[in-house]
């Protein structure tokens, strides 16, 4: 995941997501705090972190700080809500447009459609 969005920086990456319809999950409970909180931890250096805060703004929850810090990293509540974000609010409806091409990529039922027309899978050879 990180290194295929590292050679993707510049060359259409990160997808611009305009969204018309999102779902937002209930958490699983405090059941499952520890695993969330091992979960984020685990995966923390490999988030593209203002790709992550761009996404989240873009789909309408603006509560993701501009920059992770240290101590946010070592806050088990702060984990949680991140956990809840990466896993519970979900792209719907809508539409991923390359910032490189400004091709749009339809969202439907939560499902990207990435298929390109002939002309253009011959246009990126």
């Amino acid at each position: 995941m990180r290194n295929n969005s590292a050679a993707a920086k510049g060359k259409g990456f990160p997808l611009k997501i305009t969204a018309t319809e999102i779902r937002v999950d209930e958490g699983a409970g405090e059941e499952d705090k520890e695993r969330e909180i091992s979960f984020v931890k685990g995966i923390l250096g490999m988030l593209e972190w203002n790709a992550l805060v761009q996404a989240a703004s873009s789909m309408g929850l603006t509560t993701l700080p501009a920059a992770l810090t240290e101590e946010l990293a070592a806050d088990p509540e702060f984990l949680r809500a991140l956990y809840h974000v990466l896993m519970n609010v979900h792209l719907v409806q809508g539409i991923l447009t390359c910032p490189d091409t400004a091709k749009e990529f339809p969202v439907s039922n939560g499902i990207v459609n990435f298929m390109l027309e002939e002309d253009e899978c011959e246009a990126a050879i």
